[in-house]
């Protein structure tokens, strides 16, 4: 072949991009199964099995003071924060963006969050929403 020398890559080498999709596939099938991970999310796999992407869930986030309760909108600057939290809905991100809307409602001491994702009754498939994830948050300090 004109003297040009082929080397074949060790076989641990060809063996890396099989064990790296393995190994994303695991974790996302690990996650959507314990966090409620959107399987449109962390990789992909079972994306098309379900309509249950981040764009179909919705966040209700309340803010409550001293005598008062509120349901507020999700502004603009933290509509990212908002979907990254209903995709994968874990304590970390649910706190953080708790703690941020706190900061935008001066007067509120709390502020409850509910994810919810859509899900269809077995027997009419009539479309309903399941909350999958909830969390308080307390305003730290005065």
């Amino acid at each position: 072949m004109l003297g040009v020398r082929v080397r074949l890559p060790h076989t641990w080498a060809v063996a890396v991009p099989a064990l790296t999709l393995c190994a994303v596939a695991a974790l996302q099938l690990w996650l959507a199964h314990t966090s409620h991970l959107s399987p449109w999310c962390g990789g992909g796999f079972g994306m098309f099995s379900t309509l249950d992407g981040w764009r179909v869930r919705h966040i209700h986030a309340v803010v409550l003071g001293p005598g008062w309760r509120r349901e507020l909108v999700i502004p603009a600057p933290l509509r990212g924060a908002a979907a990254r939290a209903s995709a994968l809905p874990d304590e970390h991100r649910l706190r953080r963006l708790g703690a941020q809307l706190l900061a935008r409602s001066p007067g509120a001491d709390r502020v409850e969050l509910r994810v919810f994702a859509p899900r269809f009754e077995p027997e009419t498939v009539q479309p309903a929403a399941t909350q999958i994830a909830a969390l308080g948050v307390e305003r730290d300090g005065p």
